[in-house]
């Protein structure tokens, strides 16, 4: 129809006017003014969308290293937990005095605070008297944030089970928290926390 013609004939010379800019004088100015308030505003937002994207961590610890170095960080640290975690039954108190700072201090469940030499000396005893007789030790639940090339936060969930010095079995379920620094390109842990979940 005419009219659909006619519509056709003023989009085209609209398009015309706003891409091509085949007009003279104030209105091509004011074309022109149009079009590069669009370009410019085009730029400011593709500009504060990458900044924005460089700001924010794909992993929720908000790391400071790359989700590689973070993977690899991560893996060490639950390496050395594991075996820190099973020496009550291994007895490797070499690995225990490595991983604990001298400066490491541990909260443990009834709210006191002990020391490193004070944490290994309570190990030891109950290594030596037999205090307990550990079966299996399991951490079903293990978590690392890692913030740095140097510095990380674990927490997890440790389930023991065997027989104390009577006899009688037992099965416990406790919560910790280790803070990790690397130190010399050695990790330790300079302090903890532990609560009893069972």
């Amino acid at each position: 129809p005419p009219l659909e013609r006619l519509r056709v004939i003023v989009l085209r010379q609209q398009l015309n006017r706003l891409f091509f800019w085949p007009l003279d004088g104030d209105l091509a100015l004011a074309s022109h003014w149009v079009v590069m308030k669009k370009l410019i505003l085009l730029v400011i937002f593709v500009a504060i969308g990458t900044t924005l994207s460089g700001c924010v961590s794909p992993r929720p610890t908000q790391s400071a290293v790359s989700a590689e170095e973070a993977e690899k960080i991560t893996e060490e640290i639950t390496e050395l937990a594991r075996q820190w975690g099973r020496v009550p039954i291994t007895k490797d108190m070499d690995h225990l005095k490595r991983i604990l700072a001298d400066d490491f201090s541990l909260v443990t469940p009834d709210g006191n605070v002990i020391d490193k030499e004070d944490w290994i000396a309570l190990i030891e005893k109950d290594i030596k008297e037999k205090t307990n007789t550990f079966t299996s030790i399991e951490h079903p639940v293990f978590n690392v944030r890692v913030y740095g090339k140097n510095f990380a936060v674990a927490n997890g969930v440790a389930h023991t089970v065997g027989k104390d010095k009577d006899g009688k079995s037992f099965s416990r379920k406790g919560r910790g928290t280790a803070v990790w620094v690397r130190k010399n390109g050695t990790w330790q842990v300079v302090a903890g926390h532990s609560s009893r979940l069972e």
